[in-house]
């Protein structure tokens, strides 16, 4: 008793140290993974240096050179944001994925009108009240409008009286297009209304920036998988397998800057944090899944090794270490074959097939290792189980702590069940006079 005590130990703790040798080639996966990752992030870089990167813009600002006079005189751009802004967007994403190797880019065009209006009357009246040292340079006022990669601009057309060309600028802390104003332009007897409409091209995101006393966004795209996770929510929001509509309104009161401010007293940084918008989720991101397979593969080749060992125990035919290694390594290849089947497949089929063929491959070799058919169709459909469990944890977004916690305390009692009577002294064998397990 006390030698098939000590094989069995021995063995228990040989499988042991196969078991923590197989984290090796798993944390390769996971360098793999992380590589690929990175390949098909510089991808997306790739197509977004030639249509658009990701997009954000806003409504006009205007921009007047102050100078402010006394010993060291000194101008500066003084920047008025508009009382309103309301902007109506459409985006849509091409139907036609842009594609480097085999990575797949969503790219869209934004359809955008801007129609607000300033009060410039009172803004610089509130400027110049008891300050005798200002002077405003009016007749070189210039509407600057807030574009993060010009690249992408399609069309622009601006309703705007007296107003000139756009072209590139800077000066402002976030990227302008920046257009004078002629000299039948007046600021000082009423609002001073505009209207714009542009296309800009991007990809993955677009995003708006609340640079007015009061902005409304009402947006509508042919996405089916928006996010809306950063800066403002929506007040209202609709998502159906066609699209999705959204609208946001936001105040001055919301952000943590002013409505006037003068150059490189605003940081690009301040303003960029109250920023809202779109995501273009890719919900089956498929080297995430990928990542949380690979993560739970130390877990899932252990409760293979055990239930092999329970199965080599209660059959009375040991497996051998060598082929404990050898199902060990089929056990480690099939999160390889998973990665390069889900990037030609998607995730699904490639689950499907990598499963499938595990299940045959060990189901086949424990068939002649038992010297039984049954004994393999048996281990074929325990490791058909056990992968399906790993589906449900991969693809579970909210549950997948719950379901797992659940799965391996039902896997934990099952075991425990089925060995409860086995001697472990005397594997196979018991006490005189007590049924045999």
């Amino acid at each position: 008793m006390a030698s098939s005590a000590h094989s069995a130990s021995l063995k228990a703790a040989i499988l042991t140290v196969i078991a923590l040798a197989l984290l090796v080639p798993l944390t390769l996966l996971s360098s793999l993974v992380a590589e690929r990752v990175s390949q098909r992030d510089a991808a997306v870089k790739s197509v977004a240096r030639g249509w658009g990167d990701r997009q954000w813009f806003a409504g006009p600002i205007v921009a007047i050179p102050v100078t402010t006079e006394g010993e060291h005189p000194r101008t500066r751009d003084w920047y008025v944001l508009p009382d309103r802004l309301d902007l109506l967007v459409e985006l849509k994403v091409e139907e036609e994925r842009r594609r480097l190797g085999v990575y797949e880019v969503p790219v869209y065009v934004a359809r955008v009108h801007a129609a607000g209006e300033f009060d410039l009357k009172r803004e610089i009246a509130r400027l110049t009240r008891g300050e005798t040292a200002l002077h405003l340079h009016l007749d070189q006022a210039r509407l600057l409008l807030p574009v993060s990669d010009p690249r992408g601009l399609r069309a622009l057309a601006a309703s705007v009286p007296a107003l000139g060309d756009f072209e590139p600028s800077d000066g402002f802390p976030l990227p302008v297009l920046a257009a004078p104003f002629g000299g039948g332009a007046e600021f000082s007897d009423r609002r001073q209304a505009f209207d714009l409409t542009f296309e800009v091209a991007g990809t993955q995101s677009l995003g708006f920036l609340p640079l007015a006393r009061t902005v409304h966004v009402a947006a509508r795209g042919n996405w089916p998988d928006p996010g809306f996770t950063d800066g403002f929510l929506p007040l209202e929001r609709h998502i159906d397998a066609h699209g999705f509509t959204a609208t946001w309104q936001v105040l001055n009161l919301n952000r943590t800057y002013g409505d006037r401010w003068f150059q490189d007293s605003t940081a690009a940084a301040t303003v960029l944090a109250s920023g809202f918008g779109v995501e273009l989720v890719q919900p089956v991101d498929i080297y995430q899944r990928c990542t949380r397979a690979v993560k739970y593969g130390g877990l899932f080749i252990a409760l293979s090794f055990l239930t092999l060992f329970l199965i080599e125990t209660l059959l009375h035919r040991p497996l051998h270490p060598i082929q404990y290694g050898l199902m060990g390594l089929a056990l480690s290849v099939f999160y390889l074959l998973l990665l390069a089947l889900a990037e030609q497949l998607g995730f699904i089929a490639a689950y499907v097939l990598a499963t499938a063929a595990l299940c045959a491959l060990m189901g086949g070799y424990l068939a002649g290792a038992l010297a039984s058919a049954r004994a393999g169709a048996v281990a074929a459909g325990v490791f058909a189980a056990t992968y399906a469990l790993l589906y449900l944890l991969v693809t579970s977004e909210s549950y997948a702590l719950l379901a797992g916690s659940l799965a391996l305390f039902a896997l934990l009692a099952t075991v425990m069940l089925l060995t409860r009577e086995l001697d472990w002294y005397a594997p196979g064998f018991r006490p005189e006079g007590e049924p045999n397990t």
